[in-house]
């Protein structure tokens, strides 16, 4: 008798908490329900049952096709485009004055107020009246086409995607000065600049991570060797023809063999990384080497327990592998345009 009126008081408090669930909503789900019979509000969209048409021309009075013709009705946008002669047509709309905005390519957009009346309104015509002029090139402002290839060599990779980046000399502020530029690089190393203004630039060659950015530079291998050109000075610039310094660090990544028979065996999925070391300019410090953690390259291994690091400049590099628990570091150098081989074994 004890157990079982525990289990039947058990049994009325669950059915009680099942109906307030299921009647009851959520106290952060608030709503409210109508009466039965209550009329059901109407919802103003706002849309009349007049229509604004006309044609868009331009200042010779010839149609415009594909100009972009809108208004503001009340809180609502209404807007087309003209057809090829010209015509258009905005509907919905209630009787009152419009402004009407009419934007198309090479002409000056502009604003036309119309008052549509009650009975709608004829047919209107909006002119636009003035043409954009592209501005003169300044006397002395050379753009011509400058084109170009590099060698990246047989560790560029199969995926593509590099960029070259001009860095004008000057601001451009200066006389002279200039804005940045950038090209894409094809498969071949080809690249093309079309109406480059002329001046002096840096080139950079940027890897396929690297893009949009400003360096690492793969052309040089520090602040001495850096690339510049003088483009338009004597005429045609040619056809640059470069170069890329960029090295690469490949190697395999191996576990010691669980038995004396047994290979070694490699590491899937292990994580390599290889960051710059130069030298402290520091004084104090000098000889010391220092971490350049703002600049580096990462992969993983591969099942094989394979990777390869490429776009690296020439330099010392402190690469680290980790795979679970272990951690094994190496300082190898990157000559320029050479693969270094790196591996990582019990031995290391």
């Amino acid at each position: 008798m004890l157990s079982v009126v525990p289990l039947a008081a058990l049994t009325v408090v669950l059915g009680v908490l099942a109906a307030a669930i299921l009647t009851d909503p959520p106290l952060d789900f608030p709503f409210s329900e109508p009466p039965p019979g209550a009329p059901i509000p109407s919802v103003d969209l706002a849309l009349g049952d007049l229509t604004l048409s006309g044609r868009v021309v331009g200042p010779d009075d010839a149609p415009v096709d594909g100009a972009g013709v809108s208004l503001k009705e009340r809180d609502r946008p209404v807007w087309t485009w003209s057809s090829s002669d010209g015509a258009f047509a905005l509907p919905e709309l209630d009787a009152g004055p419009k402004r009407v905005l009419v934007t198309a390519l090479g002409l000056q957009a502009t604003a036309f107020d119309i008052e549509l009346g009650p009975e709608g309104a004829d047919s209107v015509v909006l002119k636009l009246e003035r043409e954009i002029v592209p501005p003169e090139v300044p006397e002395g402002l050379a753009l011509q086409d400058l084109r170009g290839r590099i060698d990246l060599g047989p560790l560029a990779g199969p995926e593509g995607g590099f960029e070259v980046l001009f860095q004008p000399l000057l601001s451009p502020s200066e006389l002279g000065g200039g804005f940045p530029r950038r090209v894409a690089v094809d498969r071949e190393g080809r690249f093309e600049a079309p109406l480059l203004q002329q001046g002096g630039y840096r080139v950079i060659l940027l890897a396929p991570d690297d893009r949009g950015a400003s360096g690492p530079d793969l052309l040089s291998t520090g602040a001495q060797d850096v690339i510049t050109i003088q483009h338009g000075a004597d005429g045609e610039t040619g056809e640059l023809e470069l170069t890329s310094k960029a090295g690469l660090l490949q190697g395999t990544v191996t576990a010691p063999a669980t038995g004396a028979d047994e290979a070694d065996r490699p590491v899937r999925g292990a994580l390599v990384r290889a960051e710059p070391l130069s030298v402290d300019p520091d004084e104090t410090r000098r000889g010391t080497l220092v971490l350049g953690a703002d600049d580096f390259r990462a992969t993983r291994t591969d099942p094989a327990g394979r990777f390869v690091l490429r776009h690296l400049r020439p330099g010392r590099y402190r690469v680290t592998v980790v795979a679970g628990k272990a951690r094994r570091q190496s300082d190898i150098i990157v000559p320029e345009g050479t693969a270094v081989d790196v591996p990582f074994d019990k031995t290391r």
